[in-house]
């Protein structure tokens, strides 16, 4: 769990903080401490009973939940971890920018609120380059870490959990409300409970409506895209399984029609966890072990390669009516994700040729009825902000792999390929801009 760096920090920030303890068994700040001290030792038992005793002594301390949550969700109690950050949530669902907050009120900057959603969403441990060890939240949402950078405006949270937002007068001062809930399959509850408060205050400024977020979700998009001449998005079932033996998974997938290969994965997970290509029954079995549990995607699987030998992946972020080119990944094996692009992309001045060519004319590289097609479905689609991973079929037609907001924009990759920081700036910028168009 703890990378090997600097153990004797951490051991030193033990001692510290039991020093303070010894002086005053009730300093809640030493004993959290403490507890985080512990966890980045790996021993994450002892780390769990002292921020238990920081959480019955501070019912509003974050890092104290957060962490006894994630601990518990680590050792296989994943049911545990939740509940405890829904009731923190549904008591403290607020977390306040201090941006401006020492300025008189009228000249403090404008503020917007920031929702997400605490339902199926999992906290997690996880370990830092520098030797800590940290709480992570993954689910539905995407992040704007680099969405938004310096904003010159207040960023104030709010988390929903168990329509807590309904509750009169809870949220504080705020222009507008930017919706970072991007998967309805892990937080469709939460995306129910905002839209609930909409219609309670239709005068409410927007980014990204619940139900038009609900519409992405796989199923969804293959019914909404479906008949946009020259686009496809592959036929996808949402598929319920109970204790289902491989013969009987492999019995309701063919009576659906499904043929070889097709691709599987568990509803609610993204960058490709439990993502799977089946191409034969022997594949199936292998997927499913012993017994399939939960609800599934089964979607159709088409080989597209560029130039007949690499599997390709565009990916376009749609901000407030503009598409901005993010990536052209070209790789050797279908599952195209980032981790991989360094393997095969970096050094290679053919195929970081082609992906300049995207980046610095997108609508070029695409081609006029292909820019149609993506404008038509914006137009559909109906959000401020998502993204859309696609490819280019041999005939010269649209492919689209998954189009939600549930889409990371970082710098990471501009590391490796300076070529995209200016791209990256640009989504950057064009969110923010977003944002400051809204403002009153």
């Amino acid at each position: 769990m703890v990378p090997e760096q600097s153990p004797n920090k951490h051991v030193t920030r033990e001692r510290e903080a039991r020093r303070r303890l010894q002086a005053d068994d009730k300093d809640s700040r030493a004993r959290a401490t403490l507890a985080d001290a512990l966890m980045c030792q790996d021993r994450l038992q002892e780390a769990s009973l002292e921020f238990a005793k920081v959480a019955v002594a501070d019912q509003s301390h974050p890092s104290a939940h957060k962490g006894l949550a994630a601990i518990a969700n680590y050792f296989g109690h994943p049911r545990r971890g939740r509940r405890i950050m829904q009731d923190f949530y549904e008591r403290e669902p607020i977390e306040l920018d201090p941006y401006g907050s020492d300025l008189p009120k009228e000249q403090r900057p404008p503020a917007i609120l920031q929702v997400r959603g605490f339902d199926k969403t999992r906290i997690m441990l996880g370990a830092r380059s520098d030797g800590t060890v940290s709480t992570k939240l993954r689910g539905g949402h995407f992040t704007t870490k680099f969405l938004l950078l310096d904003p010159p405006f207040q960023v104030h949270r709010f988390t929903i959990s168990r329509d807590n937002i309904l509750r009169p007068d809870i949220l504080p001062p705020h222009a507008l409300i930017l919706n970072t809930i991007a998967d309805a399959d892990v937080e469709g509850s939460s995306l129910r409970s905002l839209g609930a408060y909409l219609e309670q205050h239709p005068e409410t400024t927007i980014i990204n409506r619940p139900d038009r977020v609900a519409d992405t979700a796989r199923d969804r998009n293959a019914e909404r895209l479906a008949g946009i001449d020259g686009l496809t998005f592959p036929r996808t079932e949402r598929i319920r399984f109970e204790n289902a033996s491989p013969d009987k998974v492999a019995r309701i997938i063919d009576e659906l029609e499904f043929a070889f290969p097709f691709l599987i994965r568990r509803v609610g997970t993204q960058t490709g966890r439990s993502f799977a290509r089946i191409r034969n029954r022997q594949d199936l079995d292998d997927y499913v072990k012993e017994r399939l549990n939960g609800t599934y995607f089964v979607i159709n699987y088409r080989k597209i390669l560029w130039e007949g030998r690499l599997f390709r992946k565009l990916r376009l972020f749609h901000i407030d009516g503009e598409f901005f080119p993010v990536v052209c990944h070209l790789d050797k094996v279908w599952n195209v994700h980032g981790g991989n692009r360094k393997t095969i992309m970096r050094g290679d001045e053919v195929l970081m040729a082609e992906e300049k060519s995207f980046l610095k004319d997108w609508k070029s590289y695409v081609g006029a009825a292909n820019v149609q097609r993506i404008e038509t479905v914006a137009e559909r689609t109906s959000l401020e902000f998502f993204g859309m991973d696609f490819t280019i079929d041999s005939d010269g037609s649209l492919f689209i792999y998954e189009l939600n907001p549930a889409m990371r924009h970082s710098f990471d990759h501009a590391r490796n390929f300076p070529y995209k920081l200016p791209h990256d700036k640009a989504i950057s910028n064009a969110f923010q801009a977003m944002i400051l168009k809204r403002f009153p």
